[in-house]
């Protein structure tokens, strides 16, 4: 048996994580569970294969209805919720399970991306065998099965999760009405797209897929814009490039290459293309040729200058991180969507203005980089293999 404090960082979901692959069985009770449309934790809980049995809490109608929502549509979740007439329901349980062998967090942290990442928050990690537990193990194990009994919950129906997202807004409503900031609340506060910044590979290329999916002709479209750039704006590029018709259309993104960033809609970006000054296009060339030398760890200060001078001739970041993309999908992405720009301006606390901007792109790219996502170990399957070394272009996929 052992024991570990948890109480910094991302301990908690590190640990959470290394159990969803481990284990294969999870016995959950908790006081809330918040909005799944923040990926984390219930990401790793889509990639949890065994059985789910979830006992949740709806004192002050706090848990998010989405999260009931989100359960209730797994195959393998046995979902119930606490009865409104038992006492305050405050646990925060996960003890994960395999034959004889358990891992077991309990602490302060609800199933909520706050409670596994923004909060300040301390758990307890025990790991062992039931044949030889403590005590306490045992009689833990008992009180979530008299949780899950009738007297004390209930499965929750389609018509009972209607009446109580009602419940659930009215009592939003008035939390705000009287300028009180309940969980929920605070939850709200934090950008969606914050979990790119926390998930392991597993979750990024789910939710990579999962936008492929939702838009079938878009994965079509990037890999035909990212194999073209790869054919056509190899290094070292040469001035020559924009002379040439195909060429050209690849950079502006018009046609069958308009997935990442149909930059050419601006007729300034497509005149300096085509009929720039040789001077613009030497320093085009230059900047290209540096950025397509950088690999990881970048050099900042290369790719500040080479950015800048980029930027100097005119089109901002929305237009130039399209051919970054293009030319290292290993390690940039385009920004030219308005709702990548809405999602990561939230996420690196910018106005989308300065976003736009060299600052603030960099930015963005350092706190990617930065992502377990972006440094975990490399796929063994082909098919994923393509999007990991291009892992950073494909987050396009996510929010288009």
């Amino acid at each position: 048996m052992s024991l570990t404090i948890l109480s910094g960082g991302d301990e908690l979901a590190d640990k959470f994580r290394d159990c969803c692959r481990r284990y294969s069985r999870l016995d959950v009770a908790v006081a809330w569970c918040g909005d799944p449309s923040y990926k984390l934790p219930y990401g790793d809980l889509g990639e949890f294969r065994g059985q789910i049995h979830a006992t949740v809490g709806i004192s002050f109608n706090r848990t998010h209805p989405d999260a009931i929502a989100w359960f209730m549509q797994q195959d393998r979740v046995h979902l119930r919720i606490v009865r409104d007439d038992k006492a305050l329901f405050h646990p925060k349980v996960y003890l994960f399970s395999r034959g004889d062998a358990y891992a077991l967090i309990v602490g302060s942290s609800n199933l909520t991306f706050s409670g596994f990442h923004a909060n300040v928050e301390v758990n307890a990690y025990l790991r062992g065998k039931f044949s030889d537990a403590l005590p306490g193990v045992a009689q833990l194990r008992d009180r979530l099965s008299e949780w899950r009994t009738d007297a004390y919950s209930l499965v929750p129906s389609n018509r009972w999760l209607s009446a109580y997202r009602k419940r659930y807004v009215a009592t939003l409503k008035k939390a705000r009405k009287a300028s009180v900031k309940t969980e929920p609340q605070a939850e709200e506060e934090i950008a969606t797209a914050s979990w790119l910044g926390q998930a392991d590979w597993n979750v990024y290329h789910s939710e990579v897929l999962a936008g492929l999916k939702h838009y079938e002709e878009r994965d079509d479209g990037i890999r035909a814009a990212l194999d073209a750039g790869a054919r056509l704006l190899v290094r070292p590029w040469r001035t020559t490039y924009f002379a040439d018709e195909e060429r050209r259309r690849v950079i502006n993104g018009i046609g069958d290459y308009a997935a990442l960033g149909h930059v050419g809609a601006s007729g300034a970006f497509r005149r300096l293309i085509k009929n720039g000054r040789a001077a613009q296009h030497r320093t085009i060339v230059r900047s290209m040729n540096t950025i397509a030398g950088l690999s990881h760890p970048v050099q900042w200060s290369l790719l500040k200058r080479a950015l800048t001078d980029l930027v100097n001739l005119g089109p901002t970041m929305k237009v130039w991180g399209r051919l970054l993309c293009l030319v290292k999908p290993d390690l940039f992405c385009t920004i030219s969507s308005p709702s990548v720009r809405a999602n990561l301006s939230k996420v690196l606390e910018v106005p989308q203005s300065e976003f736009t901007q060299v600052a603030g792109y960099i930015k963005l790219i350092q706190l990617l980089h930065a992502s377990p996502w972006f440094n975990g170990a490399a796929p063994q399957s082909k098919k994923a293999q393509y999007i990991w070394q291009r892992r950073v272009a494909f987050m396009d996929a996510i929010f288009y």
